[in-house]
């Protein structure tokens, strides 16, 4: 303990009260120079103090005291939190709050008590100090409601335009999506085979494959030239990557000379017509637990290029159907 409890901290972590408080004697800024002693027996604390007299004390009650001080009836009691704790006396019950200088009485604001540096004070020059304090702390809690208010009104309207713009890309791509049903996407595609003479059921799943991977991921884009990075195809130095580029790029010319060499007067419904057809040709020759593979493996090389177009979404609405693939979704049994 330093002298006069200097740089000795409180439980809140300010300065205690600059003082000396030795076994017997006492010194104070406000109390003077004392001396006092104390004993206790059979639950009675006998105190003694040349400057307040004699005070005789007991516990009534928890956080309750009595106490008879010089022949004059003390009755304290201290109840609740320090936001809001009730202070029981002989002439009444009042409600103080701890505040990071002392505590507020709100009822008699003279009770109230403030520290700075050390020195302790008391009354209406504490209480003074307390409603200036409390003040400039609700300014600053205020504040602090009204930035967290409108970084909340930010954010909030943030998301609330991006929901509107999402909700209107998706207006805008269901009115452009072409919504067909299955017999007519067949239809479309068996059109374009039969106007080219082609009967898939005789090309090798090999070839298939590679024409409904360049369809999904080429066609679906509006290109017509497979770029193997885009579909994610880094390493092209392999005999695999290798054969299967050769294998797109081959099948890939012959797929859009069916489809007709203008990119601009190409139509979607041709387009994923001969994908449905080219996946339901490939799926009569592979087993199911392959179909559902390439599904996905379908799927992961749309996405490689970045997100999908609208005709890549229809087709992938459409590739299970023609694979014969049961998609469930996450919790259906």
């Amino acid at each position: 303990m330093g002298f006069l409890k200097v740089g000795d901290k409180d439980a809140d972590g300010r300065q205690k009260r600059i003082e000396h408080s030795g076994r017997y004697l006492r010194a104070s800024r406000t109390g003077g120079v004392s001396l006092r002693a104390q004993t206790r027996a059979a639950g009675i604390n006998l105190t003694g103090n040349t400057n307040h007299g004699v005070r005789v004390s007991t516990r009534l009650a928890k956080n309750t005291q009595v106490a008879f001080q010089n022949g004059r009836f003390v009755l304290r009691g201290r109840y609740g939190s320090d936001a809001a704790k009730i202070n029981l006396s002989k002439t009444g019950v009042t409600v103080s709050s701890k505040t990071a200088l002392g505590s507020f009485n709100w009822i008699k604001p003279g009770r109230s008590s403030a520290k700075f540096a050390g020195v302790q004070l008391r009354g209406h020059k504490a209480a003074t100090i307390q409603m200036v304090y409390l003040a400039l702390t609700a300014v600053a809690g205020g504040l602090r409601l009204l930035a967290r208010g409108t970084v909340m009104m930010v954010d909030g309207l943030a998301r609330l335009t991006g929901w509107g713009l999402a909700r209107i890309e998706q207006a805008r791509q269901d009115r452009v999506r072409l919504n067909l049903g299955t017999d007519e996407i067949k239809r479309a595609g068996a059109a374009v085979l039969a106007e080219q003479g082609i009967d898939l059921s005789a090309e090798p799943r090999r070839d298939l494959f590679a024409g409904l991977l360049f369809t999904l991921t080429v066609l679906g884009r509006g290109d017509d030239r497979f770029v193997p990075r885009r579909a994610g195809l880094d390493d092209t130095d392999s005999a695999v990557a290798v054969a299967l580029i050769d294998d797109l790029d081959t099948v890939g010319a012959q797929i859009t000379m069916w489809l007709g060499a203008d990119r601009e007067a190409r139509a979607p419904t041709a387009v994923l017509g001969v994908l449905f057809v080219l996946a339901a040709a490939w799926a009569e020759k592979m087993a199911p637990p392959q179909r559902a593979e390439a599904l996905l493996a379908l799927d992961d090389a749309c996405l490689a290029a970045g997100p999908r177009t609208i005709l890549q979404e229809e087709m992938l609405d459409a590739l299970p159907r023609a694979l014969g693939v049961e998609l469930q979704l996450e919790g259906e049994s």
